[in-house]
């Protein structure tokens, strides 16, 4: 809740800045005002508001009012205002003119000689400020025509020094575009220091606020990017760039200090586009917020009708402009009734973050009733909507990058667990692979005590028959043992050493048998690392279901390397021939028995999840394909 109640400490510090001025301030009346010392104990600088000269229909010099003054016809009007607002003894004043404004100011006798400026607002739509007959401000072009008239819009300090107490400032103020003619803000006197630092605060909080929307905009638009579906982040960063628009083309209009021969026109069209089309990104971003509070044929209205007025405004001229400002502020107050419905039926259905986005668009909603009450010169205050609007963003963004801290922190913990999910897979993994070599070794067990046996037994029935031959066979046999204590208990060897113990093997079973057999290899290079004695089981097995007393054996082992997409693999055939048969055997794809089972429990164990293996009857003989991935 301390969101909440900062909220509401800079609401009410708002709320006080739009009570009345003190009355010891001075005012202007009848053309003419008194400044003294005590005045400015309290305050840094005094707005000469109040009854300045009015002469309708002329532009006049300090020269020309002084020989003329008891033939020229004046008024006087309350300035800041508007000329065509004046209404007595039925005179009606357009605001498509000129005119002249003149005030005599009176110094305190310390002020002479003393470093002193002037703070200027725009006019409606441009004027030339003389001091004591001395051109010292100018904006635009001052006419008496629409010909000779350039607008221009830009807040301006004049700096003088006062040699006289007596001061006669003349403004010539000429309006071709606006409803209203003359000033909405005040002109205000202070000392250069004091002037320097009012101007200071307010292009540095208007930097501040086109900078904090822009910076808001942008990482709003960043999070839709990465998180598209969430249409609500688009929305609110497209509002936020609407606003930093609006902020950028009032205020001390910063465009014009970037951009000072920018064009008066579309400065007004940017401006007006800008206040209209916040509404409508407003509107669509709670309707992606609170989807379920939507009424849709309201929202529809209110989308149509702001729409209109933006297109409107785009190809139109700037007198027609204006003339949308009061059918729009009477829609946009009835925009705000609605969004307060929509925000406190989210509130009594008790949705995520609706008591902050009530409590933000309440301020908004004070400063946006503000600026219209001021722009019809009906207080005077100052423009607050942005920084209503900058709440508002701020409170949202708040919110936002709560759920997003919490979506963070969900993640964490979701990463956490899947570490934790992981470790156990691994775990279970290694788990299995020791099993397999488990496995694996009872099936080395199996497998060599076998052919031990058998060859133990041919080298005893040939001691007694023949000394020399029994000598051969146990000389292979100690080779090809020795290499089979060498390399069995190792995951990869050369496949060198595997064709030199398949070598030996046959040998022993040559000598064996008594017959002969014949062993070729094609495209192998002995360096390359396979799996120890699998083609080794692959002969003894050859051996064990293809040979008998009329078999004709033969072994070829051929190795070639294929390319499947951006994989690389290598690709070993294993064939018996038998030559003897004639009689083509039908082909199994599938098979058992402890030989192949080793062979795959060894590629299992050095290539996981990449290999495979194919074997079956050949037109004469027996056939294995071993294919493993490489890259």
């Amino acid at each position: 809740m301390d969101h909440i109640k900062k909220l509401i400490v800079v609401l009410l510090l708002i709320s006080c800045q739009n009570k009345p001025t003190d009355s010891s301030l001075p005012k202007a009346k009848a053309g003419k005002m008194f400044l003294t010392e005590a005045m400015f104990q309290n305050q840094t600088s005094i707005k000469l508001d109040g009854e300045w000269d009015f002469y309708y229909q002329k532009l006049l010099s300090s020269e020309e009012i002084k020989k003329n003054s008891s033939i020229l016809k004046n008024d006087t009007l309350v300035l800041p205002g508007f000329w065509n607002e004046i209404k007595r003894e039925g005179k009606v004043y357009s605001p498509q003119t000129y005119s002249t404004f003149r005030l005599h100011l009176t110094l305190p006798k310390s002020f002479l000689n003393g470093q002193f400026s002037f703070y200027i607002p725009h006019a409606f739509t441009t004027y030339r400020m003389y001091l004591n007959d001395i051109l010292i401000s100018e904006n635009g072009t001052v006419g008496s025509s629409e010909i000779e008239t350039k607008e221009y819009w830009l807040p301006k300090i004049v700096f003088f020094t006062p040699t006289s107490e007596d001061l006669e400032i003349i403004l010539q103020v000429a309006n071709y575009k606006s409803l209203n003619a003359g000033f909405r803000q005040s002109i205000e006197f202070g000392t250069q220091e004091s002037m320097l630092r009012t101007k200071q605060v307010r292009l540095s909080l208007d930097i501040f606020l086109i900078a904090s929307l822009f910076v808001i905009s942008l990482y709003h638009f960043t999070l839709y990017l990465l998180k598209k579906n969430d249409q609500s982040l688009l929305y609110f960063s497209l509002y936020s760039f609407v606003s930093m628009v609006y902020k950028f083309t009032s205020g001390e209009f910063f465009l014009l200090i970037l951009f000072p021969d920018f064009e008066w026109r579309w400065l007004i069209k940017i401006f007006f586009l800008s206040v209209y089309l916040t509404f409508p990104f407003l509107l669509i971003f709670i309707e992606k917020v609170f989807p379920s509070e939507i009424n849709k044929k309201p929202y529809y209205i209110f989308q149509f009708i702001f729409f209109s007025f933006s297109i409107f405004v785009l190809f139109s001229e700037s007198t027609w402009i204006e003339e949308t400002l009061f059918p729009a502020e009477i829609t946009m107050l009835f925009c705000c009734i609605y969004i307060f419905w929509i925000l406190f039926k989210a509130l009594t259905n008790k949705r995520e973050n609706a008591a902050g986005f009530l409590l933000g668009f309440l301020f908004l909603f004070l400063t946006v009733l503000n600026d219209i009450l001021f722009e019809k010169n009906i207080i005077k205050t100052e423009v607050y909507g942005p920084l209503g609007t900058f709440v508002l963003f701020f409170s949202q963004s708040f919110f936002l990058s709560k759920k997003y801290s919490k979506l963070y922190t969900t993640v964490e913990k979701q990463k956490i667990e899947l570490e934790q999910t992981v470790s156990l897979k691994e775990n279970i993994y290694r788990s299995n692979i020791l099993s397999k070599r488990m496995e694996l070794e009872l099936y080395k067990k199996t497998i060599q005590p076998h052919f031990l046996m058998n060859s133990l037994s041919a080298i005893r029935y040939w001691v007694s028959e023949s000394p020399v031959k029994s000598a051969e066979i146990l000389d292979s046999l100690v080779g090809e043992l020795r290499i089979i204590l060498k390399v069995a208990s190792k995951q990869l060897i050369p496949i060198g050493d595997e064709i030199e113990l398949c070598k030996y093997h046959i040998g022993v079973m040559k000598l064996r048998m008594e017959k002969e057999y014949r062993f070729r290899t094609f495209g192998i290079n002995p360096n390359e690392g396979i799996p120890p004695l699998i083609f080794h089981t692959l002969i003894e097995n050859a051996f064990t279901h293809e040979d008998s007393i009329k078999a004709k054996l033969s072994f070829v082992i051929l190795k070639k390397n294929i390319k499947k997409g951006e994989n690389l693999f290598s690709v070993y055939c294993f064939i018996v021939y038998n030559h003897s048969k004639t009689k083509e055997p039908e082909v199994s794809k599938t098979g058992s028995g402890t030989g192949l089972e080793y062979v795959r429990l060894r590629l299992e164990e050095s290539f996981s999840g990449k290999w495979s293996l194919q074997h079956g009857k050949s037109k004469k003989g027996y056939r294995v394909l071993i294919q493993i991935q490489i890259t």
